[in-house]
């Protein structure tokens, strides 16, 4: 299985956004070096979030690495131009090609953010009734079927629809043919892989994207010992209630998440690390890579 980063860049105990922001630009490069498929980037406006423009700092970590795709996790595209983004990451991939990843989600932000951004004057309830149009849009500058033109294909990333509960995303997703990324890391997220089958089940294909594409998105914490893990969970804030945490040792980690990906059909998973600082961030990594073989040949990973 492939395993990638998902990164919502958050302020750590004693550290500054500069820290945060250079850790995140770091880690993607050690991420790299490890085997890690993928660095997806969360667009969040608390206080509590290093960054809040995930689309300007993910060409900053594309340019310092080489192979490992990059992403964002998603656009909230309550908040921007659908033309905006369709530009800003045509622009991405025409640097980057191969390696850029567009997720689009449909949450939002505190009603005062929302209103500071919103990119229109209508209200805040009509921009968030309309967010399917809005997918559409921006699927029609990306694949050049636009009747406001200049957008012309090849050159356009892929695009995930992204969602955590009801299955309305991911039949957006398969309606037209986009990949779906499924959240198990967020407070509204559901653990049901019945979401997948109807996303396989409804798809329909497009030249670009021929096949149904699914990711699962799930967080946690793996440490040397069971009992570490779940004291460094437990300092992070991580619940026993919470959705499908990953908590553990390397070999409990691995089958964890093994078993998610079995459950869910998919051949890849993305991580949100839920350590309480960079010393034992940059620890769950190199242990996750190791434990799954992420930087061995095939061969030797069989």
């Amino acid at each position: 299985m492939r395993l990638g980063i998902l990164d919502f860049c958050s302020l750590r105990a004693g550290s500054t956004p500069r820290d945060a922001l250079y850790e995140s630009v770091e880690l993607a490069q050690h991420a790299e070096a490890l085997g890690f498929s993928r660095y997806w980037l969360a667009e969040h406006h608390e206080p509590s979030a290093a960054h809040h423009a995930p689309d300007m700092l993910a060409p900053l970590i594309a340019g310092s690495t080489e192979r490992i795709r990059v992403g964002v996790a998603g656009i909230l595209l309550k908040l921007h131009s659908p033309m905006r983004v369709a530009k800003a990451f045509r622009l991405m991939e025409t640097f980057f090609p191969g390696r850029i990843d567009l997720g689009v989600g449909a949450g939002g932000a505190e009603p005062s953010v929302m209103e500071a951004m919103r990119c229109d004057t209508r209200s805040l309830a009509e921009v968030s009734e309309e967010y399917p149009r809005r997918v559409v849009q921006l699927l029609e500058l990306l694949r050049g079927d636009s009747p406001l033109g200049g957008f012309h294909p090849p050159g356009a990333p892929p695009v995930w629809l992204l969602g955590a509960a009801r299955p309305v995303t991911a039949r957006l997703a398969a309606l037209h043919g986009t990949c779906y990324g499924h959240s198990l890391a967020h407070l509204s997220s559901r653990d049901d892989p019945s979401v997948l089958d109807i996303y396989r089940s409804e798809f329909c294909p497009r030249p670009e994207q021929p096949r149904p594409e699914a990711i699962v998105a799930v967080t946690g914490l793996c440490a040397p010992t069971e009992a570490e893990a779940r004291r460094r969970a437990g300092a992070s804030g991580i619940k026993p209630g919470d959705i499908a945490p990953v908590i553990g040792d390397p070999r409990q980690c691995r089958e964890q998440l093994e078993a998610l990906a079995h459950r869910y059909g998919t051949q890849e998973l993305v991580f949100l690390d839920q350590a309480p600082d960079a010393a034992t961030r940059w620890e769950c990594y190199e242990l996750l890579s190791e434990s799954l073989s992420l930087n061995a040949s095939p061969a030797e990973a069989d």
